[in-house]
């Protein structure tokens, strides 16, 4: 398993459809990878696996991943296996009582 630092900034709709008269559906976020001190490093868009459609939500988090074939192309990539929260940074957004 690997893992990396990342941030979701917008989990997109989930899509649905058929192909070759075999339904399909898929849900995406985009996201930042944060380097080991929590800086932007990269953007893109990650796939959600089944389990965790509909259930995630923007913020950081510990993704872990799995090496997978695709069944199409056979090319070797990351899957994303899991997310772990990380709680926001101790005064984060915290207000002060007058």
């Amino acid at each position: 398993m690997h893992t990396a630092i990342l941030q979701i900034i917008k989990v997109n709709e989930e899509r649905t459809g058929v192909k070759d008269g075999r339904p399909w559906a898929m849900q995406d976020c985009e996201c930042i990878l944060l380097d080991d001190n929590m800086q932007p490093d990269q953007v893109g868009v990650l796939s959600l696996p089944k389990d965790l459609r509909g259930k995630v939500q923007p913020g950081r988090y510990t993704g872990s991943f799995a090496l997978k074939a695709d069944l199409r192309s056979r090319r070797i990539e990351a899957q994303l296996t899991g997310l772990t929260p990380i709680p926001p940074a101790r005064g984060a957004g915290a207000s002060k009582d007058a």
